[in-house]
């Protein structure tokens, strides 16, 4: 297995720090996200580890790690960002995204999952947003589950009709892997990918008869997107 990290952003939401590194570098409890996350891979027997990086590109440099430059990331989104490592969609995958935290059990059920194509996905998801006075629910990457697989994704969805929040952890088999690269190669001939998140992307696949499913993780998780998402991890993640 391979695992790719998605951190060519710039987090223009925490200008303050990100106008110094990218918000992917921000530390918390001493320790970066982005390292946390690789010490996390390498726990669970993964070498093979890719960082997509973009914004202030020279400050992401960690040993014994593939890098992937996205020299466009102020003009595309999460899935051309993604789609700069295609070189590595030719094993079985874990993609994550730079800029959350989360405890280490939520990363080792989805690596260890034997399901060929799943996202994460958390269901009670909405009490951390009673805190989240800058990011309101309705900008949560909401999913729908029917009969065991992902029925709908994305922004747009009705709060109510919700099965729990997509947390920017998925995993592929290699065939799986293939099959998105060539999907994504496709979606390009006919489409403009540049404004594309990844829920998009499932959106389309979704629609193509793909079937995603979902891996129901359990645990503590933040995504820091403003000044007090980061506030709110670095209370949760304290540690004495």
């Amino acid at each position: 297995m391979k695992a790719i990290i998605i951190a060519a952003g710039k987090g223009s939401r925490i200008p303050e720090i990100s106008k110094l590194i990218p918000k992917s570098l921000i530390k918390i409890n001493g320790i970066s996200l982005l390292e946390r996350q690789i010490d996390f891979i390498r726990k669970l027997n993964i070498d093979k580890i890719s960082i997509v990086k973009g914004y202030k590109s020279k400050k992401i440099n960690f040993k014994k790690i593939k890098y992937f430059t996205n020299r466009n990331y102020s003009k595309n989104e999460q899935l051309d960002s993604l789609f700069h490592a295609k070189k590595w969609f030719d094993d079985d995958l874990v993609i994550v995204f730079s800029d959350i935290i989360y405890d280490f059990s939520i990363l080792k059920k989805v690596v260890n999952s034997k399901k060929k194509f799943a996202i994460a996905i958390q269901k009670n998801w909405k009490k951390k947003y009673k805190e989240r006075f800058d990011h309101p629910m309705e900008q949560a990457d909401k999913v729908q589950v029917k009969y065991k697989k992902i029925y709908d994704i994305g922004k747009g969805l009705s709060i109510n009709a919700t099965n729990g929040e997509f947390l920017g952890i998925f995993k592929l088999s290699k065939k799986i892997s293939f099959k998105l690269r060539n999907e994504y190669k496709l979606l390009r001939k006919s489409k403009k990918t540049h404004k594309f998140q990844i829920h998009d992307f499932f959106k389309y696949l979704i629609k193509k008869g793909i079937n995603i499913q979902p891996i129901y993780v359990y645990g503590k998780y933040m995504e820091i997107d403003t000044k007090n998402d980061l506030k709110i991890a670095k209370k949760i993640f304290y540690e004495k």
